[in-house]
């Protein structure tokens, strides 16, 4: 038996996409972490048995962690576009102090 049932994970996931709304990416990469562990926990027996209702849970929790993931893309596309921004605007400040 594993330390950790399917709802807990489910709502240990829910948990995660609330940092995520929050913008809390530090404590997001440490959650994942454990939910990794606790999924590895989940499909350790050799032939994991689930109930419909578990299954169903485990859909949902791939899909919140497909949530996870895009916004964490989405943010990861924002932080590279406001540093290409900061590049430019230094580049063109020392080409201003250049002349």
């Amino acid at each position: 038996m594993t330390d950790h049932s399917v709802s807990d994970v489910l709502l240990f996931t829910q948990d995660m996409l609330l940092l995520v709304i929050e913008e809390q990416w530090d404590q997001l990469m440490e959650m994942q972490v454990l939910q990794d562990k606790m999924l590895r926990q989940l499909f350790a027996a050799a032939e994991p048995m689930f109930s419909k209702q578990e299954q169903e849970d485990l859909l949902e929790v791939q899909r919140l962690n497909q949530e996870v993931l895009n916004a964490a893309e989405a943010h990861r596309a924002d932080i590279a576009t406001e540093l290409r921004s900061m590049r430019q605007g230094q580049a063109k400040a020392s080409a201003y102090q250049a002349l």
